[in-house]
């Protein structure tokens, strides 16, 4: 049931719990970015009335409240834009030039609207501190896993991506406390995707799971958790011009904050590789 509704239907609210319900409704947006010291402070409430609500709505806290009223956005505030079916048939250029501007306006808002700062911190430093990094995904997000390895491989990190179902189970089941795993998955809905999850659970490999924010059933598995934005129906679309474009912003968030660690080390390995390839143009240069 979305956020909003759910909070409709709360009872026995207290006035302080009332208060901050209105304020998620009218204000959802500073909600989600504030936080929790000014979110008090404007609703004049302490921080154990966000709590007590969090807990009629059968959340753990307030980082998943956030995560909530971002997705629940995409039900309560009407957008003009179809996410599934964007393009019709008698649409002008220009018209399908502006739907996918919007669409991809709205989805980094949404995204960057989902990410919890403090999970964020501490994934990259796990990322800092693993000996292996291993990402798991299939299909169409492959081509993002590669490109976030090329992007690492840059600053001399490695990044191991098997692509092939025998090659990621046997991966999964050799992995251990020394590795990190990646694993991108929408809905978690595929059994290989499941079946190294669990792999991965047996022998004490950290999850860190890219997923949308409805239910999958992988997110029991997962040490750490990043939301992509939700807008689109998995099956029944056009194409993914939303997640697609999610995926791909969340992997840079890593990349860049993983970067900035040691800032002035990695721009100076990624410059002095290039400078070393510039000798041999020919042998790299399409």
């Amino acid at each position: 049931m979305n956020i909003f509704s759910k909070m409709d239907e709360l009872i026995d609210l207290t006035d302080n719990e009332k208060t901050l319900v209105d304020f998620i409704k009218n204000k959802r947006f500073d909600f989600i970015n504030l936080e929790i010291e000014d979110i008090c402070s404007q609703c004049f409430v302490s921080k154990s009335t966000i709590y007590r609500l969090c807990k009629k709505l059968d959340l753990s806290g307030i980082s998943q409240l956030k995560v909530a009223v971002s997705a629940g956005l995409k039900d309560y505030v009407k957008d003009d834009i179809d996410y599934d079916f964007p393009i019709k048939s008698n649409q002008t250029q220009y018209e399908v030039l502006d739907s996918l501007k919007t669409i991809y306006s709205s989805t980094v808002n949404s995204t960057y609207n989902l990410i919890d700062l403090h999970e964020l911190n501490v994934i990259v430093l796990q990322l800092k501190k693993a000996k292996f990094i291993d990402v798991y995904t299939s299909a169409g997000n492959l081509f993002f896993a590669e490109n976030f390895k090329f992007q690492m491989a840059e600053i001399g990190v490695n990044i191991n991506v098997p692509e092939e179902e025998y090659l990621q189970h046997l991966t999964a089941s050799t992995s251990d406390e020394t590795h990190i795993a990646i694993v991108i998955s929408f809905g978690g809905r595929g059994r290989c995707t499941s079946s190294i999850t669990g792999l991965l659970k047996e022998t004490k490999t950290p999850i860190i799971l890219i997923t949308s924010t409805d239910d999958n059933p992988l997110k029991k598995h997962a040490k750490y958790i990043l939301y992509m934005s939700s807008f689109e129906n998995h099956f029944n679309k056009i194409s993914s011009f939303s997640t697609r474009l999610s995926l791909l912003y969340i992997l840079d968030i890593i990349y860049a904050c993983y970067f900035k660690l040691d800032y002035d080390k990695n721009l100076k390995y990624k410059t002095d590789a290039y400078k070393r390839m510039r000798k041999f143009p020919k042998d790299y240069e399409c």
